[in-house]
């Protein structure tokens, strides 16, 4: 018999414990992504975005359709004409397909 406390934090910890940590871009990542999402957006590439939200990483394919840098966020268009916002600094990684 376990009191409702209890079961409480274990479930709490197996959420915990699925929690991905946000990977930390070095300048030589953060170069090579500026350069494909650049690419991308001058030539209407698609492209493959694998960024990080809500302890977690999230994969989508789509084309830039707008590099905010005062905001430090892009705008992503998916095949679906659904508009995707990542921060740059949660950004994994971005490559041509």
């Amino acid at each position: 018999m376990m009191l409702p406390e209890h079961v409480a934090l274990i479930r709490q910890r197996k959420v915990d414990q699925k929690k991905v940590k946000k990977h930390e871009l070095d300048e030589q990542e953060l170069e090579e992504i500026g350069y494909v999402v650049m690419d991308a957006l001058n030539h209407t590439l698609e492209v493959r975005v694998i960024y990080w939200d809500n302890w977690a990483y999230h994969e989508f394919v789509g084309y830039v359709d707008r590099v905010d840098l005062q905001l430090k966020q892009i705008k992503f268009v998916t095949d679906d004409d659904e508009y995707t916002y990542v921060k740059i600094d949660c950004l994994k990684s971005v490559e041509r397909i």
